[in-house]
Parts: structure tokens; sequence; C-alpha cells
């Protein structure tokens, strides 16, 4: 693109933008055609291509951003649109400053001079011609910056402060003998050579037109020749000037001025008439060109007037989005004013809810150790209850003979006390197996519950008479009844059923 953008417009205009399918595809591509075209001098007008990538480039990549809307700026310039390249090459500044990319500050300038020259505005052109050459300066881009240094000393030839003329081009000079650019070096002289010129010091404006190279481009050498040919008339030195008139190739409707004028001065005035009338000719015909030009001119300026009045209505709509903007500013930090008070008394709630939690739980904790308390005083009853179980077992098992006795002799009160506390022991340690038996076989009597309770504390058939006071052989029946309306099979051990029911 920087050293054969011809090239790159050759292979660029083998694709289309529909072949690519991503938005940023899309927008390089709309970003490098546009480039292309603008470094081939293809004028285009129409902003439909480029506007592909402003709308997709933003502040997370200002590089690409700024040369966007700098070259939507060169389509506007191209269709006359003053408004919308001012805007254009704003946004375009804003994103190089944000990318300190120099070399498109430098260009963003450089188009910003060029429209305030346009309007004749010579002094604000002047300034951002010096900062287009200090941003190009910056990053060594010394062709750019000999450009701008010529811009600056057209600007100031046209304030007539032709030293200030003289001042940058020996400037630009310094740097554009390394470049070996003939095009450069030659207008250069020709810009110091014209500002001696001015101050009517022909001797040195010779000196620097003298050294003006050729560059074998007629419209170059040809305007050579006629500085030389205007400077040698003014000396008098007839025949130096004639020479160099004859060699112009170009210009020819100037020639005959300066033919005139040679005649008039060497004393030949029928050739002075002569020349004289086709001067005539070619003025009326330049006259012509002229107002053709004021019209344009002054049609420029209308435009450009429009320009300042759309500038300061621009300054004005800043103004105001910037009031807007501090409105939402203020509005955004009364609404989060407004949210910090709202979380802080959430907090306080959520705090209070917490410290009531605390309580509760304090209460709980209180009323476990109660509960435990409770658990304690029942667990040493059961120990109790279990451990005269255990009595009552062991002396049924060493002194059945005894037990009997003292079973005959217990009084029915004591008896049934015996009983409840047995049924109780066996629901501690069965799960209450009682009311698990009568739930799930309601056929069965409280005397069948207190059997299988006994059975279940290792009570054997003999113990079990004795305590009931009943033969062995009723016990076994008893033990028979109980299988059937448990429904047990003959297989099954009943001690071990109730044990795992």
């Amino acid at each position: 693109m920087s050293t054969s953008p011809d090239s790159a417009l050759h292979i660029l205009q083998k694709l289309r933008l529909n072949l690519f399918t991503s938005h940023s595809d899309k927008a390089l591509y709309a970003l490098l055609m546009s480039q292309a075209l603008d470094k081939n001098d293809i004028k285009v007008e129409s902003d439909s291509l480029i506007s592909v990538a402003t709308k997709y480039y933003d502040e997370k990549d200002p590089v690409h951003a700024g040369y966007a809307w700098f070259y939507k700026a060169r389509c506007a310039n191209n269709r006359g649109n003053a408004n919308i390249q001012a805007n254009a090459l704003l946004k375009a500044q804003e994103f190089a400053k944000k990318a300190s990319d120099y070399k498109l500050l430098g260009l963003v300038y450089g188009d910003k001079a060029d429209m305030y020259k346009t309007q004749l505005n010579f002094d604000n052109s002047n300034c951002y011609n010096k900062l287009a050459y200090q941003s190009f300066n910056k990053i060594h881009d010394y062709r750019n910056s000999i450009i701008c240094l010529l811009k600056v000393g057209g600007d100031f030839l046209y304030l007539c402060r032709y030293d200030s003329v003289i001042v940058y081009s020996i400037i630009a000079e310094k740097i554009a003998i390394n470049l070996k650019d003939n095009i450069l070096i030659s207008t250069i002289y020709r810009n110091i050579g014209t500002a001696y010129a001015q101050k009517k010091i022909y001797n040195r404006a010779l000196f620097y037109y003298r050294r003006v190279p050729y560059t074998h481009i007629d419209i170059y050498d040809s305007n050579k020749c006629i500085l030389l040919a205007n400077s040698f008339l003014e000396l008098g030195r007839i025949d130096s000037a004639a020479y160099y008139l004859r060699e112009m190739k170009e210009f020819k409707e100037m020639e005959s001025y300066y033919w005139q004028t040679l005649y008039e001065k060497q004393g030949n005035p029928a050739k002075a008439l002569y020349y004289a009338k086709r001067v005539v000719v070619v003025t009326d015909s330049l006259y012509k060109r002229k107002l053709n030009i004021s019209f344009a001119g002054l049609e420029k300026k209308y435009k450009y007037q429009s320009l300042q009045v759309s500038n300061q209505n621009l300054i004005i709509k800043n103004k105001q989005n910037n009031i807007f903007l501090l409105i939402a500013l203020f509005v955004f930090s009364m609404g989060g004013l407004v949210f910090l008070i709202l979380r802080y008394k959430v907090k306080n709630q959520q705090l209070k809810a917490q410290r009531q939690l605390l309580e509760h739980e304090k209460k709980l904790a209180e009323k476990d150790k109660e509960n435990i308390k409770l658990l304690e005083q029942q667990l040493k009853m059961q120990k109790i209850i279990l451990s005269n179980v255990d009595q009552y077992r062991n002396q049924s098992v060493k002194r059945p003979s005894i037990l009997a006795e003292s079973m005959g002799n217990i009084s029915p009160v004591l008896n049934q006390t015996f009983h409840e506390e047995l049924i109780a022991s066996m629901d501690i340690e069965y799960n209450e197996i009682s009311k698990r038996l009568k739930g799930n076989f309601p056929e069965l009597t409280n005397h069948d519950i207190l059997v299988c309770c006994l059975l279940m504390a290792n009570f054997n058939t003999g113990m079990i008479a004795t305590i009931l006071d009943v033969r062995i052989e009723s016990i076994n029946k008893h033990r028979y009844r109980l299988r059937t309306k448990l429904c047990l099979h003959n297989s099954d051990n009943l001690v071990e059923y109730l044990r795992n029911f």
C-alpha cells in the first residue's frame, strides 16, 4: 500500500465486499479499498464503502477508527460537503491522539490546513501546517515533513512575509538533500527564488532559479524557464531572457506577454505590437476563465460561510451535549447514592435478622440442653428398669423354686409393676416393639404381648410358666397360638422373628 498503491488497488479490486462474512473482515476491506483509491488519486464522492469501517471501528481500535474517519472526510471533500468533512476530521483527530498515531495526526492537520486555505484564511492554514510538520517530524517522515514546510512557506508567501518563506524553505532544503527527490528540491528553490524576486533582489532570485534541477517534466521545467526569463527581464538582460523563453514548452498563453515586454525593452515596437495583440486575445480568454473561477470562488465562499454557521451550531450542540452529560452524571450519581442508602438499609435489616436468628439459635441450644438433661434422666430410668429385669431373670435362672414361692407371695400390684417394667424395657431396646406388634397384629392380646416380651428378654419356657403361674404345657400351647397369629412357618424361629421385627 505504501510503496505500490496501484498494485494494492489491483489486488483489492479482484475481491468484493460481499465475499466476506465477518464484520471485522468487511470493515478492514472497506478501509483498505478506500485507502488504495485515495493513494491512486481516484476521487470517491460516496462514503457508503468507508461507512462500513466507521460503523465497526470504535475506541477499542483507535488506529483503524481514525483512518476510517479520515478517509470519510476525504470523500466528503470530494463531493464538496465541508460540514461532514469538518466533523469527520474532528473524530479522526480524536482517535489519532488517543492512539498516539502521529502520521494520522499529521494527515488530519494537513487536510484542516487545506480547508482553511480554500477559505483564504492563511493564518489558520499556516498554524495547522506547522502542527502537521511537527507530527511528521516526530516519526521521521521526512518527505511529508518537507511538503508541510513548503505549504507553510506558501502560506507566508500569500501573507507577504517573504523572510519567513526563505527560512522555512531553507529548513526544507536541509532535509530534502538526503532524499534526492528532484521535484521536492525544485519546488524548494523556486519558492526561495520567488521570495527574493518579490523582494526585488533578482540576483539572489536567479541564484536559486538556476539551482532548480531539470525534472524532464515539461510543466516543471517550463516554469523554471518563465521564472528565469522574468528575472533576466527585470535585470535588463534581454538575450538571456530570450533564450529561456525559447526553451518553454508549456504556458504558451503567458509567453506572448514576456515577448512583448522583451521587445519593448529592446526597442522593437513592431514585434512588441504583434505580441501585444496576442496578449489581448490571451488576456480575454484568461479574463473569461477568471470570471468563471471568481463565480466558483463566490460559491465556495458562500459554502464556507455556511460551514462557519454549521460549526457554530455544532459548538452549541456540543455544549448542549456536555450539559446533558453533566445532568446524566448528576442523575446517575444521585441514583448511586440512593442505591447505597437502600443497600445500607438492607444490610441493617440483614444484620437485625441475623441477630434474631442468633437469639433463636441460643434459645434452641438452651432447649436442647434441657432435652439432653431430660434424656439423661430417661436413660437413668431405663437403666434402672433394665437392671430390674435382669435381676428378675437372674433370680429365675438361679433359684426358680424360690422365685415361684416369692412370686406367689408378691401382691398383684407389684406383679403388674414388673410386667409393665418388662414391656417398657423391651420397648426401649427394640424400638416400641409392643406398639408395633399391636398395630400390625390387632388380634394379639395384652397377655400375648407380655409373653412376647418375656421371650425377647431371654426367659425360657419354665421361667415364663413360673412368672405367669401357669403350667409349662400352657406356655407351649400359648407359643403355638402366637406363631399362628404372627403367621410364622414351621421353620421360623419365634424369638428371632420378634427381635428382628
